[in-house]
């Protein structure tokens, strides 16, 4: 890339302050801020700059500003992150971080993951901002895909009094109102509080398919002295919604089809037959104590419960010869999973001279169960997918599987930043024990497994810090992820590994209005399944799938009100080693080779148009493949975004558009049974007010 450093020369030059200038305001306050510091990399309050791996802040205040009514929206603009490959699901967000499904994680403790109870939608409104950490992370964290996490924050009390009252309305009959309180309580200056709620009644693209959401976060924190702070996070939401958008044939989607384009709004499932209804509670607490300048003790703790309840589930399954008749299916499904956190760390800092170091040590623990019943049958009444007619009698199945699971995980970990000079040296290892206990309950006898996993993890990163705010650095680590199961002869799976390589460059200047980050990086998964060569109904460990990339990605504020953000992603993937021929060498699905994204935002500090800001954007996805033998490549396509704002006294007039042309396109197709159309296009207008 010859001409990489001349770019970030040029970006560092034009991230300087301005000269001095009457008409020129040093802080517009509509401006989203650039986060400078994060804790999820290492746990402990760490510059970006120092951080030796890629990781990416979105803002409240940036994902706002974009109008983003889901999480998977709001990594649009990050580099190694995708949302949304499947499309609209208002059912649960999809994601990749540099080609996995990245670990989810709140208030740095894991989210409640089951088979339908993971992947929640996380409602946006009430976060503080959004960590992408890139790369293996079980250092920090324990079990976790290689490709990275996702680690949400909640939104926290405020020392001074806020007040806000909003309401949205848009297309797709759209209509919200939000809260978000928060302030001191008393006049001791002790107790502060957070309440924040949300009600959204919505249809979708989709016919049949609502998007009803229902959320309230309340917060509070008690800080008795300067040394001791105890906050305690509740949340509670509900999502009302219905499968049967998408699982389209590409036959009139991606390929021709002889009866014409099967339209994006058509609905597969069957009316009434089809809810899909999540309802999300959790109650936990984050403590900390400074015993000292030099010792500080931690806890964070949280018990969650995820419900997931989806009636017959009538499901589509290809075309029948006639090219127009949908075969359908019956899979009715509910779940319940629980889950419990904890993590306990001290953090000593200590040295002076040459060398000062940041010690942190600690001990984590997690459990989560999940209740999970199910069934699968052919024989729903088929439908004619260019004139369909609803209403065939449906019989809901009898579940025919339910599998009751518990996996505890135990981990010890030690991690050191030594700061010599300009250097900081970032070193950690970690030990986990994870047990495993599945038992279907519904089989003939009754099955039980059980399963013991241990794994070491490690972490070595440098970075070097100039006075010009440019850091460079280089960076080791490994993840592991238990696979549960046994092949042909009754060994247990080892757990998956995951080691990456990463070397980068940073640019942050003093005065923080910008951040430029660009990172190179290999991961190598190990031990990942592959069909037995002798018994093909089992697995073993053989496979091993390798993704080089690089990334760049930056922000930058200028003076003057105006705001450039971008990412570009280059990815490539490859099947290494499996023993299914079709698959070696291949693409791992979805993830494209080339992603790139630019925006802008504006905003006017004085003058007659003093309030009014701008904002666009412009996102391209490659092609790129939706199955594991890449045999359903996916176009490229470019969507564009558009937003405009008021703001006058403590009132905000906002209005927000993505895929503003509507643009038309498949994202995916895994198969020729099922394809999934893009995002539509979605407009909201909103009216916030303050006080």
């Amino acid at each position: 890339m010859p001409g990489l450093p001349l770019a970030l020369a040029a970006f560092a030059a034009a991230a300087q302050p301005a000269p001095a200038d009457p008409t020129t305001l040093d802080n517009v306050q509509v401006q989203a801020p650039i986060a400078k510091r994060s804790q999820t990399v290492t746990k402990t309050d760490t510059p970006l700059i120092e951080v030796p791996q890629s990781v990416s802040v979105i803002t409240a205040q940036q994902m706002r500003e974009r109008g983003i009514q889901g999480v998977e929206e709001a990594v649009w603009y990050t580099a190694g992150a995708q949302g949304g490959g499947y499309g609209q699901d208002t059912r649960s967000d999809w994601l990749l971080v540099r080609g996995f499904s990245p670990a989810r994680y709140m208030d740095g403790l894991t989210l409640t993951d089951g088979v339908w109870t993971g992947g929640t939608r996380i409602e946006p409104y009430g976060l503080e901002r959004l960590d992408v950490l890139k790369g293996p992370s079980s250092v920090a964290y324990g079990a976790m895909p290689p490709g990275g996490l996702v680690n949400m924050v909640s939104k926290r009390p405020t020392d001074e009094a806020l007040r806000e009252v909003e309401v949205t309305l848009g297309n797709y009959d759209l209509r919200q109102a939000a809260f978000d309180f928060g302030g001191p309580l008393g006049a001791g200056g002790t107790l502060s509080y957070r309440l924040t709620g949300l009600a959204r009644n919505s249809d979708n693209v989709v016919d049949y398919v609502k998007d009803d959401r229902y959320f309230f976060a309340p917060a509070l924190t008690w800080k008795p002295s300067e040394d001791t702070e105890l906050t305690v996070l509740a949340r509670w939401q509900k999502a009302d919604t219905a499968q049967g958008g998408g699982f389209l044939p590409a036959a009139g989607t991606l390929l021709p089809n002889p009866h014409g384009k099967i339209p994006r709004e058509r609905y597969t499932g069957e009316p009434g037959w089809n809810d899909y209804v999540k309802t999300m509670r959790s109650l936990g607490y984050e403590f900390s104590h400074r015993f000292s300048d030099a010792v500080t003790f931690r806890q964070n703790l949280r018990y969650g419960k995820v419900d997931v309840d989806h009636d017959a589930g009538v499901g589509a399954f290809g075309l029948q010869a006639d090219q127009r008749t949908l075969t359908r299916y019956y899979f009715p499904l509910e779940e319940t999973s629980k889950s419990f956190a904890v993590d306990n760390n001290v953090e000593w800092k200590f040295g002076g001279g040459a060398w000062d170091h940041t010690l942190l040590a600690g001990v984590d623990y997690r459990r989560l169960e999940s209740d999970y019943s199910s069934a699968f049958a052919f024989g729903a009444p088929s439908l004619d997918i260019f004139n369909p007619v609803y209403g065939a009698p449906i019989v809901k199945p009898a579940y025919t599987s339910r599998t009751d699971k518990v996996q505890q995980q135990f981990g010890v970990y030690v991690q050191d930043q030594i700061r010599i000079d300009r250097w900081v040296i970032t070193a950690a290892g970690r030990q986990d024990r994870v047990r495993t206990r599945t038992d279907n309950l519904l089989a003939t006898p009754v099955t039980r497994e059980r399963q013991n996993d241990g794994k070491f993890s490690g972490r070595l990163g440098v970075n070097y810090l100039f006075d010009s705010g440019w850091a460079p650095y280089v960076a080791w680590s490994q993840s592991f992820e238990p696979t549960v199961g046994a092949d042909f002869a009754g060994r247990s799976f080892v757990p998956t590994t995951g080691e990456q390589i990463e070397a980068g460059l940073k640019f942050q200047p003093a005065h923080g209005r910008a951040l430029l980050t660009f990172a190179a990086y290999e991961i190598r998964q190990k031990n990942t399944l592959t069909v037995d060569p002798v018994h093909t109904l089992f697995s073993v460990q053989q496979g091993e799938t390798r993704v080089r990339g690089a990334e760049l990605e930056g922000r930058w504020n200028f003076a003057n009100g105006l705001s450039v953000y971008g990412a570009y992603t280059y990815t490539d993937s490859e099947v290494t080693k499996t023993n299914d021929a079709g698959a070696l060498g291949k693409q791992i699905a979805l993830q494209p080779r080339n992603v790139a994204s630019l925006g802008a935002d504006y905003s006017i500090g004085y003058g007659a148009l003093s309030g009014l800001g701008f904002g666009a954007g412009v996102r391209y996805t490659g092609d790129h493949y939706g199955d594991t033998y890449n045999q359903w490549k996916t176009p490229s396509y470019t969507l564009f975004d558009a937003s405009v704002r008021y703001d006058l006294d403590a009132w905000r007039f906002q209005l927000n558009a993505s895929n503003l042309s509507d643009k038309e396109y498949v994202a995916v197709c895994n198969s020729a049974t099922w394809c999934y159309y893009g995002y539509p296009r979605t407009v909201t207008a909103s009216v916030r007010y303050r006080w």
